[in-house]
């Protein structure tokens, strides 16, 4: 991702200015991107501001949630090991990522951490 900063400073409604702004470009689905925009528009607030409110509003919680499905982030280190896997565990696993955007490896391992009852770290 390339990042390229703005030229101009914006402030929020209290006045206070803000970090300058960049931009990088990553895919989202165009009915998202369509709500982004309609919400900006909505809210009579630019795209950066939409983004600031959703991460105010939906980032600690959603982090807790991910939290409890086993997602625990940098607590220890990983261990390279080898699994047997065939076409229909992969399949599984493809198909579980076509469905929820998440990686597959990553989805595998919440998978064994839930069947094995094993939290991370």
């Amino acid at each position: 991702m390339n990042a390229r900063p703005c030229k101009t400073v914006s402030c929020d409604d209290d006045g206070n200015e803000r970090l300058p702004c960049f931009h990088r470009t990553i895919r989202v689905p165009g009915s998202l991107w369509l709500a982004v925009k309609q919400k900006s528009a909505d809210d009579g607030k630019a795209i950066r501001w939409v983004v600031d409110d959703a991460l105010d509003a939906e980032l600690i919680n959603l982090i807790d949630d991910l939290r409890q499905l086993g997602l625990r982030g940098e607590l220890t280190d990983d261990k390279l090991v080898r699994l047997p896997m065939d076409d229909n565990v992969r399949g599984r696993i493809l198909f579980g990522r076509r469905q929820t955007g998440l990686p597959a490896v990553l989805l595998l391992k919440l998978c064994l951490m839930r069947h094995c009852g094993k939290e991370r770290g």
